[in-house]
């Protein structure tokens, strides 16, 4: 049976890797007969570059609503180098598919490094 999953992950910002890496999941789960939904940055890049549904941040929590998993990955999202920002948001995207009862799947991710004290609090 098919599935309703949010992608989240550093998408839209045309890095490499992490485009490499959705375009993988999304092959994958498309071939198995998924409905595949992205959080990027550009989502008309991404809508027309993987033929997935896109959403504005302020619709996600309607999209996870209706989501039946939520994958976030990969790369290093759940760090603070970058930005302690960056570690709330990727954070609050898993805590909000986690208060909905949605499956949620850490996909090829790291974590860390967490060098501030309020990121381990």
């Amino acid at each position: 049976m098919a599935k309703s999953i949010i992608v989240s992950g550093y998408y839209g910002f045309d890095n490499f890797g992490d485009d490499a890496i959705l375009g993988v999941i999304v092959d994958k789960l498309k071939s198995l007969g998924n409905n595949i939904a992205v959080i990027s940055k550009n989502p008309k890049k991404t809508s027309l570059l993987y033929s997935v549904k896109n959403f504005s941040l302020l619709s996600l929590f309607l999209a996870m609503s209706r989501s039946d998993v939520l994958i976030s990955g990969g790369g290093s999202l759940l760090q603070d180098v970058t930005s302690f920002k960056s570690l709330l948001y990727y954070s609050a995207v898993i805590w909000l598919a986690e208060a909905m009862n949605k499956k949620v799947i850490i996909f090829a991710q790291g974590i860390g490094p967490l060098k501030r004290e309020k990121s381990v609090e």
